[in-house]
């Protein structure tokens, strides 16, 4: 039996008939697997419990109940970590439901892959958990990869704090399961942090993709840059909110954001909602969203040079994405992200 849970609630409500404010979720009977890798010790220190994050507080109840692997990473201070984890959905393990703690300490750098992915025939499902604390003058570098198998329904939260002089990264890459609900909250706590999302999503076949960003600026000089970029092929859904929010006190700080797609076929359906709020004068903020077809002279330019239709569909879709996966530091999957995308396309 499923359970209904309201998610992804848009900071700034607008009008009803759009539904675009939020999010019915579906959520399938679960049987509390356990999963393949050992769980870390949990690390009482972080406390996110003055932030909202989560695609809902319901999602967060549901993770904890049915959690089956927490991992805690963790930069010292003036040192550098890195880690690769490898999180496979299969038939013995359909169901994930993790809690990831990502701490980067004074001085200090953290790069961390989370390479979801599988192979499976049944229904699958995950709920993932990721939470980002990057001190005074850290840097952290975090790569979301979704690869998870088709019958898959994917609840993937990612929530980052930033204090002062500090700077995340995050690159996500939503290539896989047929239900995505993604949800990423940002603070911008310290003065002069800085936050960088380079993000890439396809859809294909009747994938639904639900996603929302909220970058909050508190700190003074704080700095945000947010690039996504997608396709839609078949009869794929994709609904993104994207909300910048200069706090009182975010003086003399910058934001950006932009989400552009490429439609492939006339069946897909692009909804875009980026929303500017400000509560400081002395800021500036950017935001931009664009969805279209193919250049038909660029079509005809690619193709004159002897590819066909899809191989210059393919170049196309690469050129988009290149700038995300070439932040891969690991060869090996970046080499099958490019494979996937190319299967995507010629399909």
């Amino acid at each position: 039996m499923s359970t209904k849970i309201i998610g992804n609630d848009l900071t700034f409500k607008t009008y009803s008939w759009l539904n675009v404010n939020n999010t019915e979720i579906l959520i399938p009977e679960l049987s509390g697997k356990k999963y393949m890798l050992k769980s870390d010790k949990k690390d009482s220190a972080l406390d996110f419990s003055n932030m909202e994050y989560a695609i809902s507080k319901e999602v967060i109840k549901l993770t904890e109940e049915y959690e089956n692997l927490y991992r805690f990473y963790e930069s010292k201070e003036n040192e550098t970590y890195r880690e690769v984890v490898n999180l496979e959905i299969n038939n013995e393990y359909n169901e994930l439901l993790d809690f990831h703690d990502i701490v980067a300490r004074k001085n200090s750098e953290v790069e961390v892959i989370l390479n979801y992915n599988g192979n499976s025939t049944l229904e699958n499902f995950r709920s993932s958990i990721i939470k980002v604390f990057a001190e005074e003058n850290s840097k952290v570098n975090l790569f979301v990869i979704q690869d998870d198998p088709k019958q898959t329904m994917v609840l993937e939260s990612i929530a980052a704090c930033v204090e002062k002089d500090a700077e995340v990264n995050i690159y996500q890459y939503e290539l896989g399961s047929s239900k995505l609900y993604s949800n990423f909250q940002s603070n911008l706590k310290g003065d002069n942090s800085e936050l960088n999302l380079d993000g890439i999503y396809f859809g294909y076949d009747s994938h639904e993709l639900n996603m929302l960003y909220n970058i909050c600026h508190n700190g003074k000089n704080t700095n945000s840059d947010i690039l996504i970029n997608g396709a839609l092929k078949d009869s794929s859904y994709k609904n993104l909110k994207s909300t910048l929010d200069f706090k009182k006190g975010s003086s003399s700080s910058v934001g950006s954001e932009g989400e552009y797609t490429i439609l492939l076929d006339d069946g897909v359906t692009a909804i875009s909602v980026p929303i500017l709020l400000a509560h400081e004068d002395n800021i500036e903020g950017n935001h931009a969203a664009s969805s279209g077809k193919i250049d038909k002279d660029l079509m005809f330019y690619i193709m004159s040079r002897g590819f066909s239709e899809k191989e210059a569909e393919t170049l196309i879709v690469q050129s988009r994405f290149s700038k995300a996966i070439d932040k891969i530091s690991d060869e090996e999957i970046k080499n099958k992200l490019w494979s996937r995308i190319v299967e995507i396309v010629r399909k």
